[in-house]
């Protein structure tokens, strides 16, 4: 039994579990009977997920070489963990277009983008169509603790 055998039941488990507790998303009333409902995403990637550690635990493997990992560039990876982190951290306050903008922004320059113009071109675009796309399938995400407070200023309410 080597590593990749040990991570492939391992990850079975969680796959298991996790296809497990989507049968406790809650549901409301009119989608119990639908075909695709919040469940049905969870449940996919569950078997997925196991199918993928049926193939770690049993497809032949050669031994395993480490080394490779000191030769990462880990320093964007981790960055962009972090960014990651504050984006999900301001996202409340600054809303989704803004915040979507500022974190692709930001991970363009962590990988290694420098012009300002293409960086900008890309994410405030994406950031806002796919706001679009949200409104028009009734999804709402809300503009924002603090731009909501500035409105509020500006309208004098």
């Amino acid at each position: 039994m080597n590593s990749s055998r040990v991570g492939g039941v391992l990850f079975l488990l969680l796959s298991i579990l996790y296809g497990y507790f989507a049968g406790d998303i809650p549901l409301d009333y009119f989608s119990q009977q639908e075909t695709f409902n919040a469940r049905s995403l969870p449940r996919i990637i569950a078997v997925a997920a196991g199918l993928v550690s049926l193939g770690l635990i049993f497809m032949p493997s050669p031994r395993t070489n480490w080394q490779f990992l000191g030769q990462l560039n880990w320093k964007p990876a981790l960055l962009l963990l972090l960014l990651m982190s504050v984006y999900g951290l301001v996202l409340d306050p600054l809303g989704f277009v803004l915040a979507t903008t500022l974190f692709l922004l930001a991970a363009f320059f962590v990988l290694g983008e420098r012009h300002w113009i293409r960086m900008l071109a890309v994410s405030a675009p994406l950031a806002g169509g796919f706001w679009l796309l949200m409104t028009w399938l009734d999804i709402y995400l809300g503009p924002g603790t603090l731009i909501q407070q500035l409105l509020a200023l500006r309208t004098g309410s």
